[in-house]
């Protein structure tokens, strides 16, 4: 169904993003293609659908599709293939929606059984999302994260494809919402014999749906072999580097020692390494921010929210009476479904959203509600990392200039000063300097959220919101940014308010989980007590479904894969 043969892609400094990557994937067969951030898993979606991202051009190679070059086919002829044969899923939805349609003309734009009365809300109840009209006559931007996400899934799928590509289809759902797509996901490939080539950073998804993973670093293929194999005996050391670092609850919450992010060659040879992190932090102490670390049991509480109440209009209550307290070098975490509240919570915090009722204090002191009416100092103490990456970052401005602002604006640091804090800020979050020069566009998912995570610690909060921060990254990554947050709230007594589906991050980084349903608290403990010993029936729920590494299928690629591997290799 898929032949990719020697393709090459450069980009405009003429660096191959893209090196001689060749692979075949059967009719019916799943491939999870799985890689770091930049490693050119998305730059290979795009390639299979006959296209090149701004910037860059096909320079050798071949891709066939159904039988289709699709590197050679007109305009027409592969706006064709791609409506009939090949659905794509992109990795940012928010961006691809079409903002001033309507959820319901969103599906029935794209689905071919136009005539079927219900088609729309066959697909909507297919990925867990309201079917009544109410819910229809939204717009994306009345969506959480995860509803985008599944709205965007429900839209690929309308075309009843022959071939499927997904590019991190489960990113930003909670638990329970990526298991049902999962599942459904699972259930529509085998009924309609559909291809599927599954690009992912979160190797759980790759073990739940995919017969065979390919493993991309550096824009080439270091191993093309059966899931089951890679999973238990992997061929390349780097395979076993990201298995290592993948964050599950039964390894985060294990006694002995730290947690497998933090061991071996995956976290020695990130650039954001504890290295990096001590080079960092004895900068921030030379530049005469010290805060007095509190104890995250017993110190005085540097955050409270009180009897806070926050909606979208009048008649829409998202959250009731939450209250909370977050101490100096603390990490509480805000748990829940897609659609619970947790994003509008944190931008209450942050005053980036009004709330109806309650307060927010800040060492004591009660900070205004709204963004306009707070301090500069009161501004820098507070940062949020928001969940859309994309959408939080200017266009129109490059990652420099993005860093450069918080810099001079709340520090007050010359150019001259903000230019060298903002190579020490991208080598923190695993960056390379050249990234300063581009555009956001020219950054793939993963280095877009790291850029986010640089331009709030630009600022030396005392507070951080992390609304989904790992989110889109990849497991070396996001071992590596989740020990600069632990490092950063120990050393700095930095209070960390951690918002996050994945059940194995949380474990990971976390002292104390409030688990949201309904727009109030069901739930509240220390986290190694609410994920073994759960009391609500939702804590439960989300305990249940918690992703794993256990491979459910046992494929093996076919002998053509094989064969190609071992030249990529």
């Amino acid at each position: 169904m898929i032949a990719v043969q020697e393709l090459t892609v450069r980009d405009a400094a003429d660096r191959a993003v893209l090196d001689r990557v060749s692979f075949a994937v059967a009719a019916g067969e799943r491939v999870a293609v799985v890689g770091e951030s930049g490693s050119g898993k998305t730059t290979l979606a795009h390639a299979l659908l006959g296209v090149a991202r701004r910037g860059l051009h096909v320079a050798g190679g071949e891709v066939r599709l159904a039988g289709h070059d699709m590197l050679a086919l007109d305009g027409s002829t592969v706006r064709a293939v791609r409506r009939r044969t090949v659905s794509y899923l992109p990795q940012d939805p928010p961006a691809h929606l079409t903002p001033h349609l309507r959820v319901g003309a969103q599906i029935a734009e794209t689905a071919v059984a136009r005539a079927e009365a219900d088609i729309v809300g066959h697909l909507l109840e297919r990925v867990g999302l309201p079917a009544d009209r109410a819910f229809r006559r939204r717009f994306p931007h009345q969506l959480s994260g995860g509803q985008q996400q599944r709205l965007a899934l429900a839209r690929a799928l309308a075309p009843q494809p022959t071939v499927l590509i997904l590019d991190e289809p489960t990113t930003g759902l909670d638990v329970l919402a990526q298991r049902r797509v999962l599942d459904q996901l699972d259930e529509l490939v085998a009924e309609h014999g559909l291809t599927l080539v599954l690009i992912t950073h979160e190797l759980p998804a790759a073990a739940h749906l995919a017969d065979r993973l390919v493993v991309m670093r550096d824009g080439r293929i270091v191993e093309d072999t059966a899931l089951s194999r890679a999973f238990t005996d992997p061929e390349s050391a780097y395979t076993a580097q990201l298995l290592r670092a993948a964050p599950t609850i039964d390894r985060a919450l294990a006694p002995a020692g730290p947690g497998p992010a933090a061991e071996g060659p995956a976290a020695a040879e990130c650039a954001a390494g504890p290295a990096a992190v001590d080079a960092g932090l004895a900068s921030t102490s030379v530049a005469g921010k010290s805060v007095a670390v509190a104890s995250a049991s017993g110190g005085p509480p540097l955050l409270s929210v009180r009897e806070l109440r926050a909606g979208h209009g009048r008649q829409s209550v998202i959250a009731e009476g939450i209250s909370f307290d977050v101490a100096a070098g603390e990490c509480l975490a805000l748990l829940g479904l897609s659609g619970a509240g947790k994003t509008t919570l944190a931008r209450c915090v942050s005053g980036h959203h009004r709330p109806d009722g309650g307060t927010v204090a800040l060492a004591g002191e009660v900070v205004p509600a709204r963004l306009r009416d707070r301090s500069t100092e009161q501004l820098r103490r507070i940062q949020l990392i928001a969940q859309d990456a994309s959408l939080s970052l200017n266009p129109r401005r490059t990652v420099e200039a993005a860093l450069t602002r918080p810099l001079r604006k709340l520090q007050g640091m010359s150019r001259a000063e903000a230019a060298l804090e903002v190579t020490r800020l991208l080598s923190l979050v695993g960056l390379d300097a050249s990234v300063a020069a581009r555009w956001p566009g020219q950054l793939s998912g993963g280095q877009r959220q790291r850029v986010t995570i640089a331009r709030a610690l630009a600022a030396r909060p005392d507070v951080l919101l992390c609304d989904e921060v790992t989110a889109s990254l990849d497991t070396r990554v996001q071992a590596a940014v989740l020990d600069l947050l632990d490092d950063l709230r120990e050393r700095l007594g930095l209070a960390l308010v951690f918002v996050t589906h994945d059940l194995g991050v949380l474990a990971r980084i976390a002292d104390r989980v409030l688990v949201l349903a309904d727009g109030r608290v069901c739930e509240q403990g220390p986290v190694s007590r609410v994920l073994t010993a759960p009391r609500h029936q939702w804590t439960r729920a989300l305990v249940e479904a918690a992703p794993s590494l256990t491979p459910r299928r046992a494929g093996a690629p076919p002998a053509a894969s094989s064969a190609t591997s071992s030249t990529n290799t």
